[in-house]
Formats: C-alpha cells, structure tokens, sequence
C-alpha cells in the first residue's frame, strides 16, 4: 500500500485520525514501525523546531539519540502519556520527571546487543593485530618485504577490564574468555557472571587491565569517569575502547595519555560533543581509532531499535509494556 506523505504528517491513505492518539516521531523510523503505528495513532513526523508545534498534542513521543526530553518539553506537553526511545540508552530523558507527571519511558534495551559485543570485539583485534592487504598485484620483492612486516601480541595473552557488565559488557566479556583472555570486571551491581571473570574495584581494574572498554550509561557517576586522575592508575602501555558515551571520557586527559605513552592506543566511537569540533584533542593521533558512532549501525540493530513503536502503542491502547525503563535505567 503506497503513502501518503506530508509536511508534519504520516499516515496510510484512507486511514481515520479522528479519535486516534496523536504520536509525534521526532527522529527517523523505518517505513514498516511507521506503517504498523500508523495503523494505530495519527503519526506526525517532525524535524527541529517543528516539534515544538506539535508537542501540544501529542499522546505519545518517539525519539532517538538526539530530541532532549526534560522539563521544558514535558511543560508543554499536557496529553503526553508516553515516550519511546528507539535505542537503549536513556540519558536525553529526564525519567524521573516523566514519571512524576505519570508519562510511561520505553526503550529497547537488547536492540544492538550484539552489535556493539561485535564492535568491541573487532577493536580489541585491530588495537593488537594490524594486517597490511594486497590492494592489487605486487611484485615479488615487495610481497617479501610485505611478509616480514611483525606487529602485535597474542590476544590470549592480554587481560581485559570491563567497565559496565549490563547487557553488552556481559557478553563482550564471554567473547573475550572464547578468545583466551583473562576478564576483570566493575559494576555498582553485584553481578554473578557464568564465566571465568573476577569483580575488582577501578583502581584494581585499571592497574590490571591491557585493555579496558567501557559499556555504560551516561550517568552522573559515570560523566567524566575516564579523565587524568584515571588515566594515571592504568597499567602502562594500556589501551582504552569507549563505545558507551563519549561524554564518559575526558577527550583532552586521554588525548595527553596517548601522546605521552602512558596510553598505547584508543578505540572511541563515542564522542563529546557529536559531531566533534575541528580543535577535538584527539584528531590526529597516530594511535587512535576514532569512529562517528557507529557501533550498533547494524542493520538488523537499527530495525530492532525502531520495534519502540510496539511498546508505544501498548501504553497507548491500556496493555503492559515489555520494555519499561528500569529504576537503575534512570
């Protein structure tokens, strides 16, 4: 069935708005979590300042990474009764003040998984094994030449520190035991891991650790949770992956970390603020990754992320959702 498309609306043709709860999308969606909610609200899909038009109205939110859902919005907001968040992580949504005005959070929680345990993983690989490819035919001599190029350690024989054994550091570390290396881990939680893993404090953590990689939300305890002060307890010659928020590391310390040595590489993905400015301390290290957040830009991630719209739908339709924000998710 084609659409019908237009400025600050979505809808299938022929369907009623009339007694439909209203459903502003402020952030993309793909075409099937559009088409199913649509069967279900008056879908408004809006950019920018259009939001502010239409919030009004709205029953219901959808939004990404980006739309910041705080007290403002909320005080113009009389109908909303619940906002979705097409991603895991919750930091642009003031939960505890949706929850005061009785406005149901839900997110998806396991959508990218498995992309960011694969990302890790890749990283953990490249930061040790560097491979030179053949872009095309070379000559003998330089295939020699090529051959005798030797970088890197054997990846059994490196400890990984995990910061955050949720969902994703759970299994980065079960990833990291199948590869042969030890795993050191930190949560505020107690967590009991199915695998050989020992629980450490930070300091213990960061002194022991080849290589730590954060898998956290951006939390008042966990916003700058990697700066000097850090830095200076890890092992010399660590390697540091942030794949959570960029806004977890202090760019400028790590930066200074990595051209000082004490730090022999980084994997960020994450970064603060996004997109980084061209004074952003960590262009132009040598001994670096630097990657625009794209570490659950799987396919099947992205669609699972936009599956929201189920949870949206059941507030909005009196049903009990299957991915409400936890109290430790606020």
């Amino acid at each position: 069935m084609g659409w019908i498309v237009r400025r600050g609306e979505c809808k299938l043709p022929g369907a009623m708005s009339q007694g439909k709860p209203i459903v502003v999308v402020a952030e993309p969606l793909d075409e099937p979590s559009l088409e199913y909610l649509a069967g279900r609200a008056e879908v408004r899909r809006v950019e920018g300042a259009e939001l502010d038009k239409h919030i009004g109205q709205a029953d219901g939110l959808i939004v990404r990474t980006y739309t910041q859902v705080n007290r403002a919005l909320l005080d113009r907001a009389p109908n909303l009764k619940v906002v979705g968040r097409a991603g895991v992580a919750l930091e642009n949504i003031d939960v505890p003040a949706c929850r005061a005005r009785g406005v149901q959070v839900v997110h998806t929680p396991e959508a990218n998984t498995l992309a960011v345990v694969d990302y890790t993983i890749r990283m953990i690989i490249e930061l040790n094994r560097r491979f030179w490819p053949m872009t095309g035919p070379i000559s003998p001599d330089e295939f020699l030449a090529t051959r005798k190029n030797a970088f890197g350690r054997f990846i059994s024989s490196l400890t990984l520190g995990i910061i955050g054994a949720g969902r994703i550091g759970s299994r980065v570390g079960r990833a990291a035991v199948g590869l042969g290396m030890k795993v050191v881990y930190n949560d505020i939680r107690d967590i009991a891991l199915d695998y050989p893993a020992e629980a450490v404090d930070k300091p213990a953590l960061y002194a022991r650790s080849d290589i730590v990689t954060l898998h956290v939300p951006l939390t008042d305890l966990t916003r700058n949770l990697i700066d000097a002060g850090a830095l200076a307890q890890f092992k010399p010659g660590a390697q540091l992956i942030n794949a959570a928020r960029g806004a977890c590391v202090t760019a400028a310390d790590l930066a200074a970390a990595l051209r000082s040595g004490r730090l022999s590489g980084a994997v960020i993905d994450c970064h603060e603020p996004e997109p980084p400015g061209s004074d952003y301390p960590l262009f132009g290290l040598g001994n670096a990754i630097l990657t625009p957040h794209i570490a659950a830009r799987v396919p099947a991630a992205l669609a699972a992320m936009c599956e929201v719209v189920y949870d949206v739908a059941a507030v909005l339709e009196g049903r009990t959702p299957k991915f409400p924000a936890e109290e430790t998710d606020d």
